[in-house]
């Protein structure tokens, strides 16, 4: 049987310089790689990375924000939550514990400095 393994996942961007921004202090690492203003990556050197893409290298009609809801881990959503708060981007919701799960989940969701929603949880 062939395995299939999450490698990575890339956001649509607008501006790459102040999305590398953002990205290296809520993921607290360098970018890894960047091709000039086409793309950057964010490796965590456990078979994972983050892109960011710029759309007009890929297609007119792709869209930026809401492509997709990545979801990062933290061991304290409330100390990310007032990290993120200093970038002035749309809160959607507040740290919350979601009631609907049978674990412990608390997260919060924004939009980035380009408008992708993210989620920040613990869980």
């Amino acid at each position: 049987m062939t395995k299939v393994k999450l490698d990575h996942v890339y956001l649509s961007v607008k501006n790459m310089d102040r999305a590398i921004k953002f990205y290296e202090d809520l993921l607290e690492m360098q970018v890894s790689h960047r091709e000039e203003n086409t793309w950057a990556d964010f490796d965590d050197r456990k078979g994972f990375y983050l892109g960011l893409i710029n759309p007009k290298i890929i297609s007119k009609k792709r869209k930026i924000g809401n492509n997709c809801t990545p979801v990062f881990r933290t061991d304290n959503v409330d100390l990310v939550y007032t990290k993120v708060k200093k970038w002035k981007v749309k809160i959607i919701y507040s740290p919350t514990n979601l009631k609907f799960t049978d674990y412990p989940y608390r997260c919060f969701s924004c939009k980035d400095t380009e408008g992708n929603i993210i989620e920040i949880a613990k869980y």
